[in-house]
């Protein structure tokens, strides 16, 4: 048996889903809908993408504070907490990005089983298959166990998409083959986000995948990659006994992407094909619509409903409202906590303006 220890992320600020995620209640609490049908912690009856992420592990990692931890902020200590059963809930002083917590989540794990395999996760993506991620996440788990190696679960591309970074990956290693059905590629390059002609290419070339932020790897093995790559985060952490609040203002704040992954010659990966989707603004709820039920003549209906008349693209969330459209399209349309939000979909992105302005104006609202 191995040890497994899952690790997930659930800091978000929450601005890209405004109005419906605010500060207090970034995208990883919310629900989108899902075909899953349950009472959650907080008594929603569809479960947050937090609480999602927990779930699938069920079977897997065991459900119990020793072998489960929520790395999350301050200001959502409480909200996560609600949120969750029997997990162990970190609450960092400060916003340092992920090479910090991922650093914290590995020295907790050392502390008694330094060979204990640590699944990091993102607490706010949308997977439409878990069987076929767990799939894939037991084939990372087999390697990671006997390779010292630093493996990250990238996403196979369904479109050529400029969103996203890549990983840019190798043949299969037959030689040293996990005995999982997923194969376990060499990964050759990061890749920042290209523009739409590169983005063509990598999809027509076959050996790229999406870089999803997911990883599997031995403590003892991501803790000899910031021994190397990032010296600093040791001397801080010791030099303070490992004291939380002393120690994250001295830690380098970055990505663990940048920070380590680009820089380590031992990087692998196993191939999601899973309906993995990091929802990253309110247009990719048109990627998942089917799935969660929620495509309606044309639009996507999350939350409410809606009265199309030659109405189409458009997307709406205004629970336990009717909303009438009439000759308009792509169109995004929420109503949340006494805010209503009107915009055009190619504007998706830019939502973070309005809640910047409303800092100033409404912070109530933000």
């Amino acid at each position: 048996m191995v040890d497994l220890y899952l690790t997930v992320i659930a800091g978000g600020s929450g601005t890209r889903f405004w109005p419906k995620s605010t500060a207090r209640r970034p995208k990883q609490l919310l629900s989108f809908g899902n075909a899953r049908r349950e009472k959650s912690a907080s008594g929603t009856t569809s479960p947050s993408l937090l609480r999602q992420t927990l779930d699938r592990f069920d079977g897997l990692v065991p459900k119990n504070p020793d072998n489960r931890m929520v790395i999350t902020t301050r200001h959502l200590n409480q909200a996560v907490s609600d949120e969750c059963e029997n997990v162990s809930i970190y609450a960092e002083p400060q916003g340092r990005n992920t090479a910090p917590c991922i650093y914290w989540g590995a020295r907790l794990i050392a502390e008694s089983n330094p060979s204990g395999v640590m699944l990091v996760m993102p607490a706010d993506h949308y997977i439409a298959f878990p069987e076929k991620f767990i799939e894939a996440v037991r084939s990372a788990i087999e390697w990671a166990t006997v390779h010292d190696d630093l493996v990250t679960l990238g996403v196979r591309p369904s479109r050529p998409e400029t969103g996203y970074g890549y990983l840019k990956v190798g043949p299969m290693r037959e030689s040293e083959s996990s005995s999982g059905v997923v194969p376990c590629r060499r990964v050759e390059a990061f890749v920042e986000k290209p523009n739409l002609t590169k983005a063509q290419e990598f999809l027509a070339q076959g050996n790229y995948l999406w870089n999803g932020g997911m990883f599997v790897w031995r403590a003892e093995v991501i803790l000899r990659a910031f021994d190397e790559f990032m010296p600093e985060m040791r001397k801080t952490w010791d030099a303070v006994r490992g004291n939380v609040d002393l120690a994250y203002p001295g830690l380098t704040a970055t990505s663990i992407d940048y920070g380590i992954m680009e820089k380590a010659r031992n990087v692998v990966s196993f191939p999601l094909d899973c309906g993995w989707d990091d929802l990253g603004s309110w247009i990719s709820l048109e990627g998942i619509a089917e799935v969660i039920g929620a495509k309606r003549d044309g639009n996507v209906v999350i939350g409410g409903d809606l009265l199309g008349i030659e109405a189409n693209g458009n997307i709406v969330d205004a629970p336990d409202r009717l909303v009438a459209m009439l000759g308009v399209s792509d169109l995004i349309v929420v109503e949340q906590g006494g805010a209503i939000l009107v915009a055009d979909k190619r504007r998706a992105q830019d939502i973070k303006l309005i809640v910047d302005k409303l800092k100033n104006t409404r912070p109530d609202l933000v």
